[in-house]
């Protein structure tokens, strides 16, 4: 018989970390890890838009931006797994992995046109959902930092995802520029 994917351990509100400790799920720290969770969803979302909007011929950034979203997957669990565990673990989020993005933010921003405050979040389905990521990652960093609060999170994961949301922002925009698609600067429409 295959085993059930539902265990009823959590029925009562608790769950477990990776320590095995066991935690509310209404607790920050379940909220830091299970909003991580959600960002990989995106990101695998925004991931599979880039394979079915990909240009041809495809250029060399947007393959490795693609490339970056199915590693960038993995790493989220490894990040979410910081998360879970009572800060006597090692930690797998090096301070390293924040100069990495900053060097993909920086050549993303390389290839697209300068941007000006405040644009609308639109244009292509792969652009918009690296967009909504950009929301989900920024939301997540706030949680976390409402964790640190309360309990102390390795600086690395904290610069890591702050980080993290300039590049998923910088990869919207570098996929509405590679597409040709023209962003809007904010303003009120005359309908309002």
């Amino acid at each position: 018989m295959p085993s059930r994917i539902y265990t009823r351990n959590g029925d009562g509100g608790v769950t477990r970390l990776s320590s095995g400790h066991k935690i509310e799920k209404h607790s920050q720290r379940v909220t830091s890890y299970g909003t991580l969770y959600e960002l990989n969803a995106f990101v695998g979302q925004a991931r599979s838009c880039l394979i079915q909007f990909r240009p041809t011929p495809t250029h060399e950034t947007w393959q490795m931006l693609e490339q970056f979203l199915h590693d960038l997957q993995h790493r989220l669990f490894m990040v979410g797994r910081d998360l879970s565990t009572t800060g006597t673990d090692k930690v797998s989020t090096p301070d390293a992995l924040t100069q990495k993005l900053e060097q993909l933010a920086d050549q993303l921003r390389n290839n697209t046109p300068p941007w000006k405050p405040f644009t609308i979040p639109e244009g292509n389905l792969a652009a918009t959902s690296l967009y909504i990521a950009t929301t989900v990652c920024r939301r997540a960093e706030r949680e976390i930092w409402t964790l640190n609060k309360i309990e102390k999170v390795p600086h690395s994961v904290l610069t890591f995802i702050n980080r993290l949301s300039d590049v998923l922002f910088a990869a919207a925009r570098y996929t509405n520029a590679t597409l040709g698609i023209h962003e809007e600067p904010a303003g009120l429409p005359e309908i309002f």
